[in-house]
C-alpha cells in the first residue's frame, strides 16, 4: 500500500539539549539516525531517564536536523498539563517519570515519511507488573492528550505506540475501566474515518465503514476476541489499499493528511484495549 520512498541511509550520532522548563537543568539527548530508525537515550536532571526509538516505514530526509526531537521535566501538578488529559480524575501523571517528550520536524527541511511511524519507549524509572495501569499517550503540540499504547512489555517498563503525524508523549497511570477506553478508542477511529471520508475513495470507505460497524456490534456482544480481528481486517484493507486511494504520507509542511497512517494507528490501540478487555 505504501508509496515508494527514496530510502535515505544516514547515520548520525549528535548531542542536542532537551528543552527543560526554566528551573530545570538542561540535559543532552544522544541521538543515532540510521535509515528509518532514530534511536534517542534521554537522561534529564534526577536520573529520569528513557530510550526511545522510532521508526518509519519509508522516509525521505531524516537527519538528526529534520526530526526535531526534545525532552524536558515536567511538574506533574501544573494544571495546564493536567487539563489536556482526557479524564484529570483517573489519569495520573507520574512522579517516578515526568518526562515530556516533543517530536516536533522544522516544517521547512523536507522531512517526509509514508505510513506509520512505530515509536518505542524503556525507561527502567518505571516498572511493568501484569494488571498494570501504565500507558503510552501522544498529544499534538499543547493539544489534548489520548492514549496510543499498543503493546507493553515486562521488566522495566516498555512500550509501544504508533501514528500517522507528530505529537508529544508521555507515559501515565491510566486508572479509567477498560470498557470505558475500549468505547472511547472505537469512537474515537470512529469519528476519525468520517473526518477523513472525502480524502478516501467512496468504495474503499464503505468498506472501512461496514468494518467499523461490525467491530461495534461485537462490542455490544461483549464479542472482544472477535471484535478484535475485525479491527485486524480494518487494518489489513487501509495496509493493501492504493495510495491513490487513501493518503498515506506526512510532510514537515504539514499541508497533507496522513490518512492511512492515522486511522492504523487508532485501530492498533483500539485492538490493544480490545485484547485486555477479553
Amino acid at each position: 500500500m505504501m508509496s515508494a520512498f527514496k530510502a535515505l541511509a544516514f547515520s548520525v550520532t549528535v548531542l542536542l539539549l532537551s528543552l527543560g522548563s526554566p528551573a530545570s537543568k538542561a540535559d543532552p539527548v544522544e541521538l543515532t539516525v540510521q535509515g528509518n530508525k532514530v534511536e534517542a537515550v534521554i537522561n534529564l536532571t534526577g536520573n529520569v531517564s528513557a530510550d526511545l526509538t522510532l521508526t518509519f516505514e519509508n522516509s525521505v530526509g531524516l537527519t538528526a536536523d529534520n526530526i526535531g526531537i526534545t525532552s524536558e521535566l515536567i511538574n506533574i501538578t501544573d494544571l495546564s498539563l493536567l487539563n489536556r488529559l482526557p479524564d484529570t480524575l483517573n489519569i495520573n501523571l507520574l512522579a517516578a517519570f515526568p518526562m515530556l517528550i516533543t517530536i516536533e520536524p522544522p516544517s521547512n527541511k523536507g522531512f517526509a515519511f509514508s505510513g506509520l511511524a512505530t515509536v518505542d519507549i524503556h525507561t527502567h524509572n518505571l516498572e511493568y507488573l501484569p494488571g498494570t495501569p501504565l500507558r503510552f499517550f501522544k498529544a499534538p503540540l499543547n493539544g489534548q492528550f489520548e492514549d496510543i499504547t499498543a503493546t507493553m512489555g515486562s521488566g522495566s517498563y516498555r512500550a509501544r505506540g504508533t501514528t500517522g503525524k507528530f505529537s508529544q508523549f508521555l507515559i501515565v497511570a491510566d486508572l479509567r475501566p477498560v470498557l470505558t477506553v475500549v468505547n472511547t478508542k472505537y469512537n474515537r477511529l470512529s469519528n476519525k474515518l468520517s473526518a477523513f471520508s472525502t480524502q478516501i475513495d467512496p468504495i474503499l470507505y464503505t468498506d472501512l465503514s461496514s468494518k467499523l460497524t461490525e467491530v461495534q456490534q461485537l462490542i455490544t456482544q461483549q464479542n472482544y476476541i472477535q471484535a478484535s480481528n475485525k479491527v485486524d481486517d480494518f487494518s489489513r484493507i487501509i495496509e493493501q489499499a492504493d495510495p491513490a486511494d487513501i493518503p498515506n504520507v506526512w510532510r514537515s509542511s504539514r499541508d497533507i493528511d496522513n490518512v492511512a497512517g492515522e486511522l492504523v494507528a487508532y485501530a492498533n490501540t483500539l485492538r490493544f484495549s480490545l485484547r485486555l478487555a477479553n
